[in-house]
């Protein structure tokens, strides 16, 4: 996905309203990986015409962020919350791994939420870190990811990387949303999604698809208009209860994402 020109900004340390996260810190702007469930495009309506959208880089990023860190009191901060902080870009500019130094010489916590196997790279900052990472894993199956997650690496090379962390010593969760009834919700994937996390000593936070207005169009394409009114009706409180169920039987913190 090719890089946008630099986009300006004011600031890029945010006050986060996310869970357990004081605030966010965004150097790019944009998805590549373009999963049709994504409501980020509703969130920033109008900001991103088509989506998968190009890749747009804050400019002087690193810079505004050594000096707002300066004025901020310490807390948890979540790396690009609204963009896969490892995007294939991260892999040649680097700014995400120069981030992590700067937040490690300052003294900030930090939770990073990928797709990407790319965060293995930055495993010799990370280890020395007060830092967790989490990966979205919704499936187990390749071809869910082929389907809804176009633009992003492949669910089992999720679970690799999961492990390569976990193996590191570095706090690890599993994401395992948005669930969408009939493609992602069997007994085979949940029972996946926890032993992997049990396997590497994960939490799993679990969520729903969330059937915003650009979500809805983008998923039309490739839903059949029956099944989408089937996910609309769906009751996910049984479904809730079997993921609880499956994660007490393996011993598996787990917990509603929001």
């Amino acid at each position: 996905m090719p890089i946008c020109a630099n986009a300006k900004c004011k600031s890029v340390l945010s006050k986060s309203r996310l869970p357990g996260l004081q605030y966010t810190f965004n150097p790019y702007i944009g998805c590549g990986h373009g999963c049709l469930y994504c409501y980020v495009p509703d969130l920033f309506r109008g900001k991103f015409p088509i989506w998968p959208a190009n890749v747009a880089v804050k400019e002087g990023a690193l810079d505004k962020l050594r000096s707002e860190l300066g004025r901020s009191k310490p807390g948890v901060v979540g790396i690009s919350t609204s963009t896969d902080p490892y995007q294939p870009v991260e892999a040649n500019l680097k700014i995400v791994r120069a981030s992590l130094r700067i937040f490690k010489e300052e003294g900030f916590p930090i939770s990073i939420q990928t797709k990407s196997p790319l965060v293995l790279r930055d495993l010799d900052i990370l280890r020395g870190m007060d830092a967790e990472v989490g990966f979205t894993i919704t499936s187990h199956r390749n071809e869910f990811g082929e389907r809804f997650e176009p633009g992003a690496p492949a669910p089992t090379s999720r679970l690799r990387a999961l492990e390569g962390v976990s193996g590191s010593g570095i706090r690890t969760w599993i994401f395992y949303g948005p669930i969408i009834p009939g493609f992602n919700d069997s007994e085979e994937d949940i029972r996946m999604i926890v032993e992997a996390a049990a396997r590497t000593r994960s939490r799993v936070l679990y969520d729903r698809i969330n059937l915003k207005p650009l979500v809805r169009l983008r998923l039309g394409a490739a839903i059949p208009k029956e099944g989408m009114r089937e996910i609309s009706l769906f009751d996910y409180g049984q479904l809730y209860r079997k993921i609880e169920e499956f994660c007490r039987e393996r011993g598996v913190s787990c917990s509603p994402a929001f």
